[in-house]
């Protein structure tokens, strides 16, 4: 196994993201198959959000190098590309969201535009923007993973719509107020906020709940949608752009962005499946077991590890 080391740039920030636990996730799975990778931070998480076991190297703001270094950057990070230019390293840009991608005031050609010497990209969408805005059709991808036993069904769910509202903390407002008055037999039904806990904890939530309001927006994939179908909720609610790479009429109730009258009358059908007999959400819940088995652990492990034997191969 080569010793370059792989480095997975991450800030420590003080909520969960998504986008942060792929890159743990990554770096775990490669450490796990003896490849020297990491995750880059400043400095130590006050708060564990994630519960991976990968590696991590704590630079302290001073990044120290080393000959035949692969450093992964996510896109936005832009301090990280200045700070690591004039270093004989080879960088990455991981792309998971392409609403992040930072424009400099000169165009040039894709990665030399962008301070990277290549791209990696998280989902469809993705690759799509790399090929529509900078012509390149050569992006590869390491697709999103659920894992099924961390993100799984409670015994017992609860009647009640679970969302995250971090995004779009007033649409659910509205949302839920129109919901309310729209569908008065679905009132007594708890909301359930999920933010700022670990992923232990959102999984937990997830699971002990009937159905999930998705607030995606401006996404390149959208994690949490899908999450919450492999913990056994209906989903209903905005695909968020890159969303509809796995979302359709028969695994959820979808909405274009701002449509709250498609999300308040999905929630409310959602509802009625749940408190009808199982045979009446059999078919939904089939579609979305069907669409959760296409983003396993293993199908993501098998491109990870296909791509970095690759990269690896090159100096």
């Amino acid at each position: 196994m080569s010793q370059r080391r792989i480095l997975f740039v991450a800030e420590p920030f003080a909520f969960p993201s998504g986008g942060i636990a792929v890159i743990y996730q990554h770096a775990a799975t490669l450490a796990r198959h003896g490849f020297r990778a990491s995750v880059a931070l400043s400095n130590r998480p006050e708060v564990d959000f994630y519960g991976a076991d990968a590696p991590l190297t704590l630079h302290g703001g001073e990044l120290r190098t080393e000959p035949g270094d692969i450093w992964v950057i996510p896109e936005g990070f832009s301090s990280y590309v200045e700070a690591l230019r004039p270093a004989p390293v080879r960088k990455l840009m991981f792309c998971q969201n392409q609403y992040y991608v930072p424009f400099p005031a000169q165009s040039g050609a894709g990665a030399a535009e962008l301070g990277v010497d290549g791209f990696i990209a998280s989902s469809a969408a993705v690759q799509h923007f790399f090929a529509d805005v900078y012509g390149m059709t050569d992006v590869p991808l390491i697709p999103c993973a659920v894992d099924p036993e961390r993100f799984a069904p409670a015994p017992q769910k609860k009647l009640q719509v679970a969302c995250m509202p971090r995004k779009l903390a007033d649409d659910a407002a509205f949302i839920q107020a129109t919901f309310w008055r729209m569908h008065p037999r679905h009132a007594d039904v708890p909301w359930l906020a999920i933010q700022g806990g670990t992923q232990e904890q959102a999984a937990a939530a997830l699971g002990e709940s009937a159905v999930f309001l998705s607030l995606s927006h401006k996404e390149s994939f959208g994690l949490p949608p899908l999450e919450a179908m492999a913990a056994g909720c209906l989903v209903a609610g905005f695909h968020g752009d890159g969303g509809r790479e796995y979302m359709n009429s028969a695994n959820g109730w979808w909405a274009e962005t701002g449509d709250w009258r498609a999300c308040v009358h999905g929630l409310a059908t959602a509802l009625d499946l749940c408190k009808a007999d199982a045979a009446a959400s059999a078919p939904v819940r089939q579609a979305m077991a069907e669409t959760v088995a296409r983003y396993s652990p293993a199908r993501m492990e098998e491109a990870l590890l296909r791509f970095w034997r690759a990269e690896l191969q090159q100096r």
